[in-house]
């Protein structure tokens, strides 16, 4: 009866192992050490629909009936130095550690951000969008080549002439259906 009892509670042990990420094969497969050190790989069981790869980072090693020979590595969970973006009730992210990130609010809001040069926020709570990158957003770049569009005068004889007003008036619908569509720069 002590032998079964010492059986169980080895199985019970087993089910769940955490460990650190070693490396990450081609083929797909991740290398975790155990925290009792055991080496194993596989690769990681993700959700349909969903999938990632993690630089670094702890595993969950999951042990079917205890058994340390029939296992799964669930995917990563972020190391100490990843920070996951400010989530309320109801919210879903997918991130990075670098700063990418999707933010789906509860709300109806999407956020997409990211990090560097070519970073790029959408908000679409207000139902507009925002593409920028700091320096300039997309919103402002069209609505300044309409209006650039529409002060066009020729040269040569004669120099005065413009844009029709019928044309003028077509280009303004297009600037306000980009308006609509379009939050303006921060």
């Amino acid at each position: 009866m002590t032998a079964q009892i010492r059986e169980l509670g080895a199985r019970l042990r087993n089910l769940f192992q955490t460990g650190e990420f070693r490396r990450r094969y081609g083929d797909g497969r991740i290398q975790v050490q155990t925290h009792n050190n055991r080496v194993v790989e596989r690769a990681e069981a993700f959700p349909y629909g969903f999938r990632a790869r993690a630089k670094n980072g702890r595993a969950l090693v999951v042990c079917q009936g205890g058994n340390v020979g029939s296992f799964e590595i669930l995917p990563l969970l972020p190391s100490d130095d990843v920070t996951p973006p400010n989530l309320e009730d109801g919210d879903v992210a997918l991130y990075t550690g670098e700063g990418g990130r999707i933010v789906l609010r509860e709300s109806g809001a999407i956020e997409i951000s990211a990090s560097g040069p070519g970073n790029i926020a959408v908000v679409g709570e207000s139902g507009k969008l925002h593409l920028g990158n700091g320096a300039t957003c997309l919103r402002a770049e069209l609505a300044g080549l309409i209006d650039d569009i529409k002060s066009i005068v020729t040269t040569g004889s004669p120099n005065s002439h413009t844009v029709l007003p019928a044309s003028q008036q077509r280009l303004d619908m297009r600037k306000n259906s980009i308006n609509r569509l379009l939050k303006e720069g921060a």
